[in-house]
């Protein structure tokens, strides 16, 4: 019996995976506005519908599954709303208010420091970093500075349309997740159908140990990273255990995007440390130090714990996908060029599995034959 070539090691499939990665990158930023609900409501749909299915195994039917999760989830939510909003529209407030002193605290940390390494290195002063920094803080508080504060507010009261899609499009997922594959495989050939019903499901269930996975991975970065920075902060009355953790999770979610995101999340933490510590310089390195022990922690032994290898990729691929995704799709691309790739990575090892196993296209074409055969003898007749 001849072994069914892998399926990813022909360029061919490579090709098409990419080409689809970045084709489907560009289609969706242009309507970037339906993609962000969208994707969100497909994620919501893999963490949810294994809650469903369990009940269902249980003795629920599926609407009355359905039923008892919207039921708690609405209950969720109202709680929610009483005691989790006003306070984050409080620390928000609080935030706004106290801008202008945050934005010149960093400006003072940032002036220091880059003093100081003019005063220890003479190419530095020769540069002149200080006074070229402040320059350019000057010219963009004058200039463009007012021009992104308008454009985020106009950001978003444009996207916050888009976001109230998500339950109602994560809804209709629940409902009719089920329907929607049995339309799916209904287009497959006969031929084909048997493996292409295994290789679906086994797509599923990537999918589902995937967003599983990022959503512990999240979790695990969050406890690490918050109890770290309370620890490191709540000496000095720096951070509370609260806004430690609630930067924790910010910092977490910035990791989405891999190596972009870490960086992106160890310059929110250090640059909250130098506006709430300005005189705190070992403050600033010892986060630094953390997010790099994190960062280790990620890679040896949380990501192997809940991601796994369902998605990994070589980090050549990796980075070169991240960056054209964000070339192409600015923030849309960095988010999206991982999933997607994993995603088309799947759907054409599944393609190639099926189309070059010698036994399932012969049967397709001897099938094809047979038809061929009886169309003529109805003719014939």
């Amino acid at each position: 019996m001849n072994p069914t070539p892998r399926s990813l090691e022909h360029p061919i499939i490579w090709v098409a995976v990419i080409a689809g990665t970045l084709g489907s990158i560009v289609l969706l930023n242009t309507i970037a506005w339906l993609t962000l609900p969208l994707v969100l409501a497909v994620v919501f749909y893999y963490l949810v519908e294994p809650l469903l299915q369990r009940m269902q195994l249980a003795g629920a039917t599926p609407n009355q599954a359905l039923g008892i999760f919207l039921g708690a989830a609405i209950l969720v939510t109202a709680i929610a709303s009483v005691t989790v909003l006003p306070a984050m529209l409080n620390g928000l407030s609080e935030f706004q208010n106290n801008l202008p002193d945050y934005w010149d605290r960093l400006q003072t940390v940032m002036r220091n420091n880059l003093l100081l390494l003019e005063s220890k290195f003479h190419f530095a002063k020769k540069a002149k970093l200080a006074e070229a920094f402040q320059n350019q803080i000057d010219r963009f508080a004058s200039t463009s500075g007012k021009e992104h504060i308008a454009d985020v507010a106009i950001f978003l009261l444009h996207w916050l349309p888009s976001l109230l899609l998500v339950p109602f499009l994560a809804f209709f997922f629940l409902r009719d997740g089920a329907a929607v594959h049995r339309l799916v495989l209904r287009a497959v050939p006969n031929a084909f159908f048997e493996k292409t019903l295994i290789l679906f499901d086994r797509l599923n269930r990537q999918m589902h140990a995937y967003f599983r996975g990022m959503l512990g991975l999240t979790l695990l970065d969050t406890i690490t990273l918050g109890l770290g920075l309370w620890f490191l902060g709540h000496g000095p009355g720096i951070f509370g255990f609260r806004d430690a953790m609630i930067l924790g999770l910010i910092c977490a979610i910035f990791a989405w995007v891999p190596y972009i995101g870490s960086a992106l999340g160890g310059l929110v933490a250090v640059a909250t440390c130098a506006v709430k510590a300005p005189q705190a310089g070992w403050l600033m390195l010892a986060v630094i130090v953390l997010f790099l022990l994190v960062r280790m922690l990620d890679e040896f032994v949380y990501t192997p714990m809940t991601v796994g290898r369902a998605l990994r990729m070589h980090p050549l691929i990796t980075v070169m996908m991240i960056f054209t995704g964000g070339m192409l799709g600015g923030v849309y691309g960095l988010l999206l060029a991982m999933p997607l790739l994993g995603v088309f990575s799947v759907l054409g090892q599944m393609f190639g599995e099926i189309w070059f196993d010698p036994r399932l296209r012969a049967r397709h074409q001897a099938r094809i034959l047979l038809e061929k055969q009886l169309a003529s003898r109805d003719l014939e007749v």
